[in-house]
């Protein structure tokens, strides 16, 4: 009888993880759009003490439909040449983490770029040895293309948002001036209200 009831226990154990697993896999997610430059020191400050630590440490990612967009007060000529704000190594940088998103998932890129914005070196190597990522595909992206024809496709996302300093973040799609200073300095907080605002569900730890 005892060996019937753990046993009953265990299966109802699994289906109940299994039910949780399945309902959190079809959580809505909230679209969040960051606009930033890899050696801007408030982007990094952002990337590395707010957005990280809420998108992997309280598992904001699995609620969010995250995307990085590295350009932001970088100018694309009629040449189709990129300056960017802080020189030539700040684009080259902007590429690495171009290559980076266009080889891998949000939750491997975040990673990845969360790590390099740390330094301002390019100290891709180290972190992917870190996370024990395979980055032969982003070093191959970014030996195969110009820094231009890497960056172009981030230089004509950024150009449809209208902000004057980074980083910039967009809510739902929808980028709100007036929105930036508690997203950029709260913004853990400022998701979990935005997300029970859109949906009516209070994430956990919020």
């Amino acid at each position: 009888m005892k060996s019937f009831t753990v046993f009953l226990l265990l299966t109802f154990g699994i289906v109940a993880c299994s039910a949780r697993h399945h309902h959190e896999a079809d959580a809505p997610k909230l679209p969040i759009t960051l606009y930033y430059e890899a050696l801007c020191p408030y982007c990094m400050h952002f990337v590395t003490t707010q957005l990280n630590p809420s998108m992997v440490r309280k598992d904001r990612l699995h609620y969010t439909n995250l995307t990085l967009v590295p350009f932001g007060n970088a100018h694309l000529n009629e040449k189709g040449e990129v300056t960017c704000q802080h020189g030539e190594d700040e684009c080259e940088m902007n590429a690495w983490h171009a290559c980076i998103l266009e080889h891998n998932d949000i939750n491997i890129s975040l990673k990845l770029i969360a790590c390099m914005m740390r330094g301002r070196k390019n100290n891709l190597d180290k972190c992917a040895n870190r996370y024990g990522i395979d980055v032969t595909a982003v070093k191959d992206c970014k030996s195969a293309r110009s820094v231009d024809e890497i960056l172009k496709k981030y230089a004509e996302a950024t150009a449809q948002v209208d902000f004057r300093g980074v980083p910039a973040i967009a809510v739902d799609n929808e980028f709100k001036s007036d929105d930036q200073d508690e997203l950029s300095d709260n913004f853990d907080q400022t998701f979990c209200a935005k997300y029970k605002a859109k949906f009516n569900i209070r994430l956990k730890n919020c």
